[in-house]
């Protein structure tokens, strides 16, 4: 995605979740409906991506199977879909979403965090982290467990673009440039 379309998905995403002031549980709600909302038109409309972006199909068109397609749906995501197919930008839904996303946990407090890991954590191991996350961080954490076969042993955690790095390998290549810096 160029860098002009990647503006204009942050710029649709901030209005169509309109996050102002500071968080309260009703206003989380609220964003939490927006989210499922957008998501439910996503897994709708996603097999017929091609048709609602082709350039060729015209807008009132597009309106219609958009319309067919969410026949069962209402509200502002409904609403929202509509506005991106007359504009043109229904291309633009994916990366929407994932603005969203990312505004949503911002409003709310939470850093999305990913653990990699040879072989799946215990459910105790996962809550250590996510505390001793959430302690480091001062905010709540969502953490991702990710199987990686490269890990041989130990994990890594990605926090933004933050990279610790707890794994025997990681180890073993510190341990080989501080022998040769001696």
């Amino acid at each position: 995605m160029d860098a002009a379309a990647k503006t204009l998905a942050k710029r649709y995403a901030r209005a169509y979740m309109d996050l102002r002031g500071a968080y309260s549980a009703a206003a989380g709600k609220a964003a939490e409906a927006k989210l499922e909302g957008l998501r439910l038109v996503f897994e709708v409309a996603r097999p017929h991506m091609k048709a609602l972006t082709h350039p060729a199909v015209n807008a009132a068109v597009k309106l219609e199977v958009l319309a067919r397609l969410l026949q069962k749906q209402e509200g502002p995501a409904v609403k929202f879909a509509a506005l991106l197919v007359k504009a043109g930008r229904f291309g633009l839904l994916e990366d929407v979403m994932a603005e969203c996303l990312r505004l949503n946990d911002e409003f709310c407090g939470v850093v999305r965090a990913e653990v990699y890991s040879r072989y799946q954590l215990s459910e105790g191991g996962v809550k250590r982290g996510t505390a001793l996350l959430e302690g480091a961080l001062g905010k709540k954490v969502a953490l991702r467990q990710v199987i990686a076969e490269r890990v041989i042993g130990g994990f890594e955690v990605k926090v933004g673009d933050i990279l610790i790095d707890a794994t025997v390998r990681g180890r073993l290549d510190k341990l080989k440039s501080d022998l040769k810096s001696r």
